[in-house]
């Protein structure tokens, strides 16, 4: 593709339409939805808050995956499929179809975030389910995530999270571990 070719976003764009017909339906929802629960005084505040919240974050999500055009869903999937590979913008721009200046426009413009802040905070992702989800070392995790060295990663996870690897995965064996023995005494 010619890195001329317009980004989209112009009233008569497909995906801004849907992101505002989107975003209507909710807002009506989000209005009714107590007036629903008025009537049914037998459901706690509790469930409705519950209700709202997860309308709200479905909201989100539709109208990000509606505004979202098709080259930064298929930068996205190449990115979650080759993680732990050293990944630059002009390699998944190349992926895409896309000049590296005009891929890293759209990316920035659907997530608000740069080619290299979002490649970080995937690989953080996956670092953080890999330390919750095995019993892995630090160095292990840290490359299964994508980063190319221990100290990177240590520095860039205490950046973005406020503690070490560590100390994450130790505060949340402590948070897990009284769920699962009050549920090992209830069986």
């Amino acid at each position: 593709m010619d890195c001329l070719e317009r980004l989209p976003g112009e009233p008569t764009d497909p995906a801004v339409t849907s992101a505002a017909v989107t975003r209507k339906l909710f807002a009506m929802l989000l209005k009714r939805l107590p007036a629903a629960y008025r009537n049914r005084p037998e459901i706690p505040v509790t469930v409705l808050s519950a209700h709202l919240q997860s309308l709200q974050m479905l909201e989100r999500e539709l109208c990000r995956n509606a505004a979202e055009p098709a080259c930064v869903r298929r930068a996205r999937q190449y990115i979650a499929e080759n993680l732990i590979e050293p990944l630059t913008a002009e390699m998944v721009a190349k992926e895409v179809g896309l000049c590296p200046q005009q891929f890293r426009k759209r990316l920035k413009r659907a997530t608000g975030q740069t080619f290299r802040q979002y490649l970080t905070l995937r690989r953080l992702e996956r670092a953080k389910e890999l330390l919750a989800t095995t019993d892995r070392t630090v160095l292990a995790v840290s490359l299964d995530a994508g980063f190319q060295s221990e100290p990177t990663f240590y520095r860039v996870f205490r950046h973005h999270t406020g503690q070490s690897p560590t100390e994450y995965r130790e505060r949340l064996m402590k948070s897990v571990m009284p769920r699962v023995r009050t549920a090992a005494k209830r069986s």
